[in-house]
């Protein structure tokens, strides 16, 4: 009787015994897996927090190195005069000083002495008088597109052009004025960086004052970069920051690319925001260019949209390289207006011969690869690009991210950092992006005055601003 018994307890292969132990697999598969996300996280956000905690207990006078040169330009200074110092001195933005009265407002208004931040005087008293940057410049070409006849009568007006009549340019274009700000150089990072977030900086003077005289000096220029690279670099928590950008909507990404990660992970937060115009640019809202696009028509792109960067693609769509504002101070260092008529390819082939490679990531790096960047290299954007199947998504561990090759380049210097020679374009990330979501959300403790200028990428719906790194899309 022990024979039909033991012969119907063995199951044939795809039976119900077989069915039910592999969805008790499948189960215990897919806990393991939250389990491990849910770990991550919880990582993630001790780093996240512990890093704001060091901003708090640190000052912005602890960023600046031992030893280094400030740059401070006076306002009666022609403007090519300020862009030879700029130039000589490998710098592209500067603090002003006013060193005379201005003739048109004799005025005097006493500042309290005590404030940490206030919006810069406009009422013409001498000293620190505002900043110019590339933005400034960017303007000022845009200024004589519209109003000089010829390259040559603009080179001659350059020449008797000062710096303290570029905010009448700006008004003449009806450009907003950038947030004159500046704050105490034994402030707290944490309150620093509010500020460049919530006025859309890229940079902030330290100001110092002396509390009887009230004479102030121009101690640096606290900048993006530096804070960030100091986080990197004083910060170990950073390597514990494994949530992916993707997941936490860090950058600004094409709206095809959130059409897809939505597709894949649908339960993710994302904010997808209205849909494209029609006849839009397939890397809507990103401004992209080609190689025979003229330097002209990009100077317009930065001015008009408020950005610093065009990625540059060739016919196939890949991107070949990066168009920056910065370039356009090189192109014109000789006075030879007549460039800004050159193709974008001819312009990339006046770039300096040292000029380095493009950094690129993929919107599956986690945000700890980013500071692991910063470390090795000075960087201000990172182009994403889509996963390359010889570039896989990088580890866990913080592993700079790779750099896409020049379209005119052989080889590669960084040897430690991996290189590919083009890809499809999905976003962009600047360290902007990087610097709002570690700060969070601003307090709003300090009076910052004007309104906010352009940031350096056209602001796009991403995932929601919380802390908390996605689940529904692993780190």
């Amino acid at each position: 009787m022990a024979a039909p018994y033991e012969q119907s307890a063995q199951q044939p292969p795809g039976s119900l015994g077989d069915l039910s132990n592999d969805a008790a697999s499948n189960s215990c598969g897919a806990r393991r897996a939250l389990t491990h996300v849910v770990q991550l996280k919880d990582i993630h956000l001790h780093a996240l927090h512990a890093i704001r905690h060091f901003l708090r207990t640190r000052s912005s006078y602890d960023v600046l190195p031992v030893s280094f040169r400030l740059v401070v330009l006076d306002t009666k200074l022609t403007i090519r005069s300020a862009l030879d110092v700029m130039f000589r001195a490998n710098v592209v933005s500067a603090p002003t000083w006013r060193s005379t009265l201005a003739e048109d407002d004799p005025a005097s208004t006493k500042h309290d002495p005590s404030s940490s931040m206030y919006e810069s005087r406009a009422d013409g008293r001498p000293g620190f008088s505002g900043m110019i940057t590339v933005n400034d410049i960017i303007h000022l070409i845009q200024y004589y597109y519209h109003t000089a006849s010829n390259y040559d009568s603009a080179s001659l007006d350059l020449e008797t052009l000062r710096l303290e009549r570029l905010r009448e340019i700006e008004q003449t274009l009806d450009v907003p004025p950038p947030p004159l700000l500046w704050i105490g150089p034994l402030r707290s990072l944490a309150e620093a960086g509010e500020v460049l977030v919530r006025t859309h900086a890229r940079r902030i003077p330290l100001l110092d004052q002396d509390e009887k005289s009230g004479i102030e000096t121009v101690v640096s220029v606290l900048t993006q970069y530096r804070l960030l690279k100091f986080i990197a670099m004083n910060c170990r928590e950073t390597s514990g920051l494994r949530a992916s950008i993707g997941s936490l909507g860090i950058g600004t990404f094409t709206y095809a690319h959130l059409l897809e990660r939505r597709r894949r992970t649908p339960h993710a937060r994302l904010r997808m925001g209205p849909p494209p115009p029609d006849h839009a640019s397939p890397y809507w809202p990103l401004q992209t260019a080609t190689l025979d696009t003229t330097v002209f028509d990009v100077v317009h792109m930065f001015s008009e949209k408020g950005i610093s960067a065009v990625p540059i693609l060739d016919d196939a769509g890949d991107v070949v390289d990066l168009y920056e504002s910065v370039d356009v101070i090189t192109l014109l260092r000789t006075g030879a207006y007549y460039q800004l008529d050159l193709t974008i390819r001819q312009a990339l082939e006046r770039r300096p011969a040292d000029y380095g490679d493009i950094a690129c990531c993929t919107s599956d790096d986690s945000l700890a690869n980013i500071f692991a960047l910063l470390k090795l290299r000075r960087v201000h954007r990172v182009l994403v690009l889509e996963p390359q199947e010889a570039l896989s998504p990088l580890a866990a561990s913080p592993t700079p991210a790779p750099s896409l090759r020049r379209c005119d380049s052989t080889s590669s210097e960084r040897m430690p950092i991996p290189t590919r020679a083009k890809g499809k374009l999905v976003g962009l990330l600047c360290l902007s992006d990087v610097l709002r979501y570690i700060i969070g959300s601003p307090q709003g403790s300090a009076n910052v005055g004007n309104t906010p200028a352009s940031s350096s990428t056209p602001t796009t719906a991403q995932s929601s601003e919380n802390d908390s790194p996605s689940l529904g899309t692993p780190p």
